[in-house]
């Protein structure tokens, strides 16, 4: 009997450690302050930081000080990775996990990052036939695997983010798409509640995507911000969804309004509002 509790013990301590220390390890990481260099870059890099209110502007920079120990960047193509790349892709990765409990991308664990578009082998499957060749790509984001960005896109999305598009926003909506198990464009809700529309929203939204990606702007519908590359699947369309939302906020409250309400909600942030009176971005 002595044996068996004693085995029950060892047992429940070899779950209990590890758990808590974990928790312990993400509350002293998020608890690190961000230097003085690092929170100018945040404010340079994101504006919409100082939108935020302050305990959502603690819990960012409790992510991003995680983020930043945690993940590793690798410059490719020659590519120095210096302080601005880092801090502006972890605040644009950290923004999509306001606000949810999280353990910040807990499989992501490098990023790699050239200085322009680069080549990406590519292989396609047509029932029994399977092609490789290559595609031009400025990002894609590898099922429990790691993030590639081209850092000369973003950096012109930084700059014009008029335009809809911020490929670190999109890359890293894939990630959070992921946390089910599934790239399928529908993420994981805390609360079943949540996501009682989402099904019906996004599947009308991306069937008109569709619909003006195959016969081009119909009369009878209603104009689109969203970016023609979400049409190729409930995947892409969600990303391309997601940077829309943070990057053109206002049109797209005005041009989708139930589709924004769903990520408004998703996301716990309504940056149309936030951003009101202010350009566009994020």
């Amino acid at each position: 009997m002595t044996v068996f509790l004693a085995i029950i013990l060892l047992a429940l301590a070899a779950w209990l450690i590890p758990f808590y220390y974990n928790r312990w390890r993400l509350n002293y990481r998020r608890a690190k302050p961000l230097s003085d260099k690092q929170l100018q870059l945040l404010g340079e890099t994101l504006p919409l930081y100082h939108s935020l209110n302050p305990q959502q502007q603690g819990e960012l920079r409790g992510n991003i000080a995680l983020f930043l120990h945690d993940k590793t960047f690798v410059g490719c193509e020659g590519l120095q990775v210096n302080e601005r790349m880092k801090v502006a892709i972890a605040a644009h990765a950290c923004l999509l996990l306001l606000g949810r409990k999280n353990a910040c991308y807990p499989s992501l664990y490098s990023l790699l990052l050239y200085p322009d578009t680069y080549v990406a082998q590519e292989t396609k499957r047509e029932g029994y036939i399977e092609t490789a060749g290559h595609s031009v790509r400025a990002g894609e984001a590898h099922y429990r695997g790691p993030v590639v960005l081209s850092w000369g896109d973003l950096e012109e999305n930084l700059q014009h983010p008029e335009r809809g598009h911020n490929v670190a926003l999109h890359e890293f909506a894939h990630k959070v798409d992921e946390e089910d198990g599934r790239f399928d464009g529908r993420p994981l809700f805390e609360r079943a509640s949540e996501g009682a529309n989402w099904a019906g929203v996004m599947n009308r939204e991306f069937a008109r995507l569709r619909r003006r990606a195959q016969f081009g702007n119909l009369a009878d519908e209603a104009p689109s911000v969203l970016d023609l590359y979400g049409a190729q699947s409930p995947a892409e369309f969600f990303a391309v969804a997601t940077e829309t939302f943070f990057t053109i906020p206002v049109a797209m409250r005005q041009l989708h309004p139930q589709l924004y309400g769903e990520l408004s909600q998703f996301y716990r942030l309504d940056p149309a509002t936030l951003m009101r009176g202010k350009p566009s971005a994020v």
